[in-house]
């Protein structure tokens, strides 16, 4: 049977402790996957790594599982932030699973002068990557930020200290792979905070892209000849930094 893995909310797992499960992922243990008294589940709060538990009691509403072991200490993600447009419901929880199984530390949704889109269901994006973070088994969990307007994300008070690199469909950036590599050897903060950004499906603006490439820490890069949607330069710019910068040893953004 496959290993059955459910992020918990409770914000300290130790061995003995106690978890009541209900709602939602009640009803996947016991209407699903048909889990009874003393079958075993693994649970992972995205601060203390991963644990055995047992079901200890189950009534019409939840279920009591108790910790017996630890089975992984956290695993971190290198510190990449997906900044990208918001798109049709579809393609953002297409989003919010495929850059939590590529390993990005922070999301945040943006919204651009051509957004066709500007809310999101935060509680439904954040099911998606809590989904996707049990079947990849990761055991921390991403951050998920409110949606924010584009001018006002590059103008935090800390962008300054962060690596950003845009995908640009303009014709005017290099090939990623010379990009990356030429960062790659000239990083040397391992714990700087790298920002991938990913415009909507009209892409970015002609202003949008002047006050980006104001950013003395912007890289441009390309993504080939052909125009992508936003979902799919979204895998080919995270498959390209997670190979390129995202092998750093990085201290763990949570302690335990």
């Amino acid at each position: 049977m496959a290993k059955i893995r459910l992020f918990v909310t409770e914000k300290n797992l130790e061995l003995g402790a106690q978890i009541k499960i209900s709602e939602g992922d009640f009803d996947y243990l016991t209407k699903v996957m048909r889990q009874k008294i003393a079958d075993v589940i693994y649970v992972f709060n995205g601060v203390n790594g991963e644990f055995e538990a047992e079901i200890k009691q189950i009534e019409k509403k939840f279920l009591i599982a108790q910790i017996v072991k630890k089975i992984a200490d956290l695993r971190t993600v290198p510190n990449i932030t997906l900044a990208f447009a918001l798109v049709k419901n579809v393609r953002v929880d297409f989003i919010a699973a495929k850059a939590t199984e590529l390993g990005v530390a922070t999301l945040q949704p943006i919204v651009t002068q051509h957004t066709i889109v500007d809310k999101i269901n935060l509680e439904r994006f954040s099911a998606n990557v809590k989904e996707a973070c049990e079947q990849c088994e990761r055991n921390d969990f991403p951050q998920v930020f409110d949606v924010k307007k584009l001018d006002k994300f590059l103008t935090q008070k800390d962008a300054e200290e962060k690596i950003f690199i845009l995908c640009d469909e303009s014709g005017q950036a290099q090939k990623a792979s010379e990009v990356l590599e030429k960062l790659h050897q000239s990083k040397q903060n391992q714990a700087q905070e790298i920002v991938i950004l990913i415009g909507p499906e009209g892409g970015f603006s002609q202003s949008e892209f002047a006050k980006m490439r104001e950013l003395k820490n912007l890289y441009a890069i390309s993504l080939g000849p052909r125009i992508l949607r936003a979902d799919t330069a979204m895998i080919a710019a995270l498959t390209l930094v997670q190979e390129f910068l995202g092998d750093f040893n990085l201290k763990p953004r949570f302690q335990n």
